[in-house]
């Protein structure tokens, strides 16, 4: 007895064991299983069922606005990963992608040409890539013409003008003023960098002969460069001067900040397209001219009625959106849509500021309205009652 009363006694002490887990859908509750089990309809994954949760729909069927309404249990809103956004004005224009190349800007290029025939005495500036400062020394230079004109200078009661003599034949100021204050004549005139840059093109070497118009060197400065962008005709329409883009280098990912500076009025009839320059800073050397990259334009900005791009669902009946209209109600909306840029579509009909749409699990509540309005519809395929039935064999039942 006292064993039998000490298995009671453990009985009765026990938890009481849970009842089995019910696994039902969360979009078709009416769908049963166990856990580990999916939904035949759907796919989703069953969860277990909440004895306080309410039913699939709502209690009261004339409460639902339209045969289009769907109702999603509130308890499993999150597992189906529903979230909502505000219809809302944004900021933000047509994104116009163009393929463009970093040049060297030609105004800011200088080129040194010898406006009389002679020999290079000597180069201080002996290589591509050398980097020269205005007033340093490029180059002395002895030339027949230039000892004739300082000559007619030193003598000055001959010629009239000997000074813009020296300037036609190339001399600067700096020049000057050293010849003037040596007082004599210089048989190796020294010629001075006019501006800053560096030397990207030579020409010519020590003891070089070089005749009028000669080229000797050219240095850039590349403090800033240029950006020709080649946009497709139909997007010029959209640009104009003083916009701003974005600069994308591919292989780096790097972005630059410019703005146009110039459209040219020609266009490219083989690739029909127009070239759109683009003035670009050129700190740390970078991007190098020479490479290719990529250009965004933001055209056309104004406000704009829009949405998160995601929530749009387009369809062989064009885009919709589902709307939320609260307690757990979703329906369907038609819109009318405009541009699509940095994440958002612009609304242009369909829907007003301040409602709400489904930007995340809508494709699940979509499908679940397209299955039961179709469940609807084959409800609604009652015969007439004029209309004879088939028998099993195809024949006339009367």
């Amino acid at each position: 007895m006292r064993v039998f009363a000490f298995l009671i006694l453990i009985i009765f002490s026990m938890p009481a064991i849970a009842a089995d887990v019910i696994y039902i859908c969360p979009m078709h509750p009416h769908i049963e299983g166990e856990a580990g089990e999916t939904c035949p309809i759907c796919g989703m994954a069953l969860v277990p069922k909440e004895s306080s949760a309410p039913m699939s729909m709502p209690p009261e069927m004339d409460s639902m606005p339209d045969k289009n309404t769907t109702y999603i249990n509130p308890t499993f809103m999150q597992t189906l990963g529903v979230k909502t956004t505000t219809v809302s004005y944004y900021n933000f224009g047509r994104n116009i992608r163009a393929y463009g190349e970093i040049i060297p800007s030609t105004r800011n290029e200088t080129l040194i040409n010898m406006r009389t025939e002679g020999w290079i005495v000597d180069l201080a500036t002996d290589a591509v890539g050398d980097t020269v400062e205005k007033g340093d020394l490029l180059f002395t230079y002895y030339s027949p013409d230039l000892m004739n004109a300082q000559s007619d200078y030193l003598i000055g009661s001959r010629v009239r003008n000997a000074e813009e003599r020296l300037r036609l034949y190339g001399m600067d100021d700096k020049a000057i003023a050293e010849f003037k204050k040596l007082g004599r004549m210089m048989k190796a005139t020294p010629f001075y960098a006019p501006a800053d840059g560096t030397v990207i093109d030579l020409k010519v070497r020590k003891g070089s002969f070089v005749k009028v118009g000669d080229p000797v060197l050219a240095f850039q400065d590349f403090s800033e460069v240029w950006v020709n962008a080649d946009v497709p005709i139909r997007d010029l329409q959209f640009l104009s001067e003083g916009q701003p883009a974005e600069i994308i280098v591919p292989e780096t990912g790097k972005t630059f900040n410019s703005s146009i500076d110039f459209i040219h009025h020609v266009a490219d009839p083989d690739t029909r397209t127009g070239m759109v320059r683009l003035v670009l800073p050129h700190e740390h050397l970078e991007p190098k001219p020479g490479i290719y990259v990529d250009v965004v334009f933001n055209a056309n900005v104004a406000d704009r009625l829009a949405i998160p791009a995601e929530a749009v669902l387009y369809g062989s009946e064009g885009a919709k959106v589902i709307e939320s209209l609260g307690d757990g109600m979703f329906k369907p909306v038609n819109v009318k849509t405009g541009i699509t840029t940095d994440g958002y579509t612009e609304i242009l009909g369909g829907l007003m500021a301040g409602q709400k749409i489904v930007r995340s699990g809508q494709f699940m509540i979509d499908a679940e309205s397209s299955l039961r309005g179709g469940m609807s519809g084959m409800g609604d395929m009652n015969m007439d009652a004029d209309t004879p039935a088939m028998d099993m064999e195809g024949g006339h039942v009367h």
